[in-house]
């Protein structure tokens, strides 16, 4: 039997024909700056040619023909991909609780043992059905299951009593039946649409609000709006958003069911003196904890439940709650979730391929997660990760690193080996880092806090918050550290976040895809926001909402190659779009034709029609200086900084400043769901810094920017970060790189656990005071 994967000749995308030899049944850590092709290796060679075989001989509908990115792949067993992909997490009624099946196990466990409150007993026997909000039998019938009702602000829309009648009713009357109705309305109530409020008799304003009893045909403006609103008109989706932005409508908690969006046989019917909607809320540590110690005898499904908790637990989602929405998952969270399915399994001879499976611990929890993917191999798996983490590496059996660079200037095999070898290769851009730590610089002088000129926040209380306060100095590089679910983002991103929000209004910039949040009540307060003339949040979420998106499309970069494209050809800039008249009819602009294969994997197939480019043919036969609009897209950051030089100063700017954050690898017309949660923080970084206003006091807060980069890599970011600095603003990071956090001037740390072992402010001072703060855990581990 072969001992080694061996991959012959691998050219996708930037590598060069490499040659790469894989041990079986150990651990393998794929390394080498952003964009050095460690992605184009791990999961478009080996997990896609994986991939293509278990179909190829599973008798699947999915059969691919395709050319050849490789001479030949040897030693391939089953392959299995657990990756970030946050993008296709998107359903908003997808939990934790689904997505790991516990939820139907515990509904099954409250069908066969929950005991029913004697003040409600209508003779039925439970069922499982009646403890899913999703099912007809046990949804709240009021929200019907999703917990949260609409209400109208009366006193907002009709307040003003100066408005005209056509003003109030929004886009109501603007086409079809509808507007026949409203006619019909005006005319039996005798009224002009052009008319005041004000002008109207009682009678005429309540009709208007509420309706007439059938008088007319139109059912009252109030009514209407809820008719709309509950997705009656999908064409009216627009005026959902308005209703909602301009604050006539808010969404409150269902009064019904308390915003658990079950019915009555679930809220009267509970295990150990608790409801299913108060264990589907318990942290999972604490669910866990609770239900090994329930009142109930031994069974199948309490094992198996235990058995799942324990497994979350143990790669580190003991903060997470059953009812957590998959949505609101960090990238790191949803890969370390499907770990935990695949643990659960228990399989064995697969190869696992995984991407920074480290991303988003603490450091004393990346040395649990080291151990259970240890276990795997042990189990009998080979395991590769594509991982930056140092002591990833130093526990790995095997290192490859490719480069020497990024794009181009990468795609090289390296280095293949030990560990204890990769120290001496003097070729690797990675290898001198873990060699000496002194390459990593830590600044020698730190700002000190200006008592004046700080940001106060005051009795935080939201999720696992404990009344919290904390001061936040301005003008310098202010760390937010602690373990996973200590309440980190809690602070950050659901209290301090919301309120600049509503304080700055237009001098705030967040991400543009923003769901609603939660309901959940905030008494926290905070001072000293005057001083601040911007706040910009340049998180993870993906940029833009389609699969069609791109660096391109987001940073405004393609609306500017359209134009030149429309000038060079007398053609309309929509010809040259795959969202509008340029895009192939049957793949939507796509290129590809993607089938769900279960475990959140996906097969994609190129689309006949355009030859997987998305556009038609007319689009594709306009060049500019020799090159179409896909060859435009295809090529990367640096290659487009050279090929547009001179030709618009914007796009000159703005391919610049994606240079300096290291984007310089990514193509233009890289596809949204390809790209991670920390590429995506930083192209948004880069489009914010390309408007060049940033001048003084403005707070930028980042969300673990280091995600997805190398020593290299993170160097080049901290002078960035540096550099906002200088310039007289603050940059807020939440972060666990030891690195980083070592180079701000002041760090608040949560804790001391997670969840509901967290939610206190442990320390906040400079990193060289908590290296001697006993309750400091993160002190310990700074440079």
């Amino acid at each position: 039997m072969n001992d080694f994967i061996e991959i012959k000749n691998a050219r996708i995308h930037n590598l060069k024909g490499v040659d790469i030899k894989i041990p079986k049944n150990k651990l393998t850590v794929i390394t080498g700056v952003s964009g050095s092709g460690k992605s184009s290796l791990a999961f478009d060679t080996l997990y896609e040619e994986g991939k293509r075989r278990y179909l190829m001989f599973s008798g699947t509908q999915f059969m691919i023909d395709s050319t050849p990115t490789f001479d030949s792949i040897t030693g391939l067993s089953p392959t299995v991909a657990v990756e970030q992909r946050i993008i296709r997490q998107s359903n908003p009624r997808s939990t934790v609780g689904t997505r790991t099946k516990i939820s139907n196990i515990l509904a099954m466990l409250f069908a066969a043992y929950g005991t029913s409150d004697s003040s409600f007993n209508d003779g039925l026997p439970l069922s499982m059905e009646m403890f899913q909000k999703n099912s007809p039998k046990g949804m709240c019938v009021k929200c019907l299951g999703s917990g949260i009702v609409k209400k109208v602000d009366e006193g907002k829309l009709f307040g003003n009593l100066s408005l005209k009648v056509e003003d109030v009713c929004l886009g109501v009357g603007k086409r079809g039946s509808t507007k026949k109705l409203l006619d019909s309305f005006y005319k039996h109530h005798n009224i002009s649409p052009s008319q005041e409020l004000s002008s109207l008799s009682e009678e005429q304003l309540f009709s208007l609000k509420y309706g007439d009893g059938g008088k007319s045909s139109f059912m009252g403006f109030i009514p209407w709006i809820f008719h709309v609103t509950n997705g009656a008109f999908s064409t009216n989706s627009r005026l959902s958003y308005l209703l909602t932005e301009a604050g006539y409508m808010t969404n409150s908690s269902c009064p019904k069911c308390g915003g658990t969006g079950l019915g009555v046989h679930a809220s009267s019917t509970t295990i150990g003196g608790k409801t299913i909607s108060e264990l589907d809320s318990m942290y999972i540590k604490d669910l866990f904890e609770f239900l090994g110690s329930a009142p109930l005898k031994s069974s199948p499904l309490l094992n198996e439940i235990i058995s799942k908790l324990s497994c979350m637990v143990d790669v580190g989602l003991h903060h997470l709650s059953l009812s957590r929405p998959v949505p609101t998952l960090s990238g790191g969270e949803i890969q370390r979730l499907f770990l935990a399915s695949y643990i659960i399994a228990e399989m064995d001879s697969i190869i696992f391929v995984f991407d920074e499976p480290t991303i988003g611990l603490h450091e004393v929890e990346k040395e649990k997660l080291i151990s259970i993917i240890s276990n795997l191999v042990n189990r009998g798996n080979t395991v590769i990760a594509v991982e930056h983490d140092e002591n990833f590496m130093r526990c790995a059996d095997y290192i490859i690193d490719l480069g020497p660079l990024a794009g181009i200037n990468g795609g090289e095999r390296i280095f293949q080996g030990s560990f204890k070898e990769f120290l001496d290769c003097n070729s690797s851009n990675t290898s001198p880092y873990l060699r000496d730590n002194g390459l990593l610089n830590i600044k020698q002088i730190y700002r000190t806090v200006n008592s004046d000129k700080t940001l106060k926040i005051e009795n935080a209380n939201i999720h696992n918050l404990h009344n919290v306060n904390v001061t936040i100095p301005l003008g310098l590089m202010v760390g937010v550290a602690g373990v996973s679910g200590s309440g980190k983002s809690s602070l950050i991103s659901d209290t301090l976040v919301p309120k600049l929000k509503t304080l700055l209004n237009d001098k705030f910039v967040g991400s543009e895809d923003e769901e609603s949040e939660e309901i959940s009540e905030d008494n926290s307060a905070i001072t000293g926001w005057e001083q601040i003339k911007k706040c910009l949040v340049i998180d993870q979420k993906p940029i833009g909402r389609s699969r069609t998106s791109c660096p391109a499309t987001y940073t405004g970069v393609f609306d500017r190659i359209r134009t030149l494209f429309a000038k060079e050809s007398g053609m309309p800039s929509g010809l040259f779009t795959v969202n509008s008249e340029g895009g192939c009819k049957i793949c939507k602009g796509d290129g590809e034709v993607h089938y769900h294969v279960g475990f959140g994997n996906f097969i994609d197939t190129q689309c006949d029609a355009c030859s997987g480019t998305g556009f038609i043919p007319q689009a594709l036969e306009v060049t500019l200086d020799g090159k179409n609009i896909r060859d435009i897209l295809s090529l990367t950051v640096d290659e487009a900084v050279a090929f547009f030089k001179g030709k618009d100063n914007q796009i000159d700017k703005i391919l610049a400043t994606l240079q300096r954050v290291g984007m310089g690898y990514i193509t233009l017309g890289q596809k949204t769901p390809t790209i991670s949660g920390g590429e995506s923080q930083r192209i948004k970084l880069a489009k914010e810094l390309s408007k060049g206003q940033s001048a003084k006091d403005s707070v930028y807060v980042l969300d673990e920017p280091t995600t997805g980069l190398s020593f290299h890599d993170s160097v080049r970011l901290m002078k960035l970060m540096e550099e906002l600095v200088e310039k007289g603003n603050t940059v807020i990071v939440t972060e666990h790189d030891p690195y980083i956090l070592s180079n701000c001037d002041y760090i608040i740390e949560m804790g001391p656990g997670g969840g509901s072992d967290g939610g206190e402010l442990i320390a906040a001072d400079s990193p060289a005071a908590l290296k001697n703060n006993q309750n400091s855990i993160i002190g310990r581990y700074l440079k």
